[in-house]
C-alpha cells in the first residue's frame, strides 16, 4: 500500500511473541503455502477450492501489508540472532488489517481442515501449538485494530490451554 502517512496508520503491539514458536509457525505456513502453490499451478485443485483461495489470499495480503510488516520481520529475526527466547513487536499497519486478518484466520482454519483430510498433501494440519499462536497473532490484528487492548502471548497461551482462546 502506498500513500499511508503516519496518521492513517495505528498500532498493534505483539506482546511476548515466542521466538521459537513464531520460526516453527513460519516455517509451517510457508511450506504450506508453497505445496498449496503447487497444486494451483499444476491444475491438481479447482480455483474455488482451499489451496487456490489460500494462495490468492495471501498473495493479496502481502502486496497490502508487506512493506509494513517487512521491519517487524526484521526486528524478531534480530531478537532471534541475539538469543532471546520471547520479544515485543510494535507495528504501524494500516487500519484494514483487522478485516485482512480476520479473513486469514478462517482461511487458515479451511486449510487446517483440508490439510487434515490428507488429499494431495504432504503437510500436515498445524501442531496445537503452532495452531494456538497463529490464532492468537490474528485475534491481536483484528482485536487492536478495533480499539482492544493488546492480550500479552503468556496470558493468551494460558487462556489457551484452559480451553478459553
Amino acid at each position: 500500500m502506498t500513500g499511508q502517512t503516519a496518521q492513517d496508520l495505528i498500532e498493534i503491539k505483539l506482546l511476548g511473541l515466542p521466538l521459537e514458536l513464531r520460526q516453527r509457525s513460519t516455517e509451517h505456513h510457508e511450506g504450506l503455502r508453497r505445496e498449496f502453490q503447487m497444486l494451483v499451478e499444476q491444475g491438481h485443485v479447482q480455483p474455488d477450492s482451499v489451496p487456490a483461495r489460500l494462495v490468492s489470499l495471501a498473495a493479496d495480503l502481502e502486496r497490502r501489508f508487506e512493506s509494513f510488516a517487512a521491519a517487524g520481520r526484521a526486528e524478531l529475526d534480530e531478537a532471534t540472532r541475539q538469543g532471546r527466547t520471547t520479544a515485543d513487536l510494535m507495528l504501524a499497519i494500516p487500519p484494514g488489517i483487522g478485516p485482512a486478518a480476520a479473513q486469514f484466520k478462517k482461511m487458515i482454519a479451511e486449510a487446517d481442515e483440508y490439510c487434515a483430510q490428507g488429499e494431495h498433501l504432504l503437510t500436515l494440519a498445524a501442531p496445537p501449538d503452532v495452531a494456538a499462536f497463529i490464532e492468537w497473532v490474528l485475534g491481536e490484528l483484528v482485536r487492536q485494530s478495533e480499539g482492544g487492548d493488546p492480550i500479552p502471548w503468556p496470558d493468551a497461551a494460558g487462556a489457551s490451554s484452559a480451553g478459553g482462546l
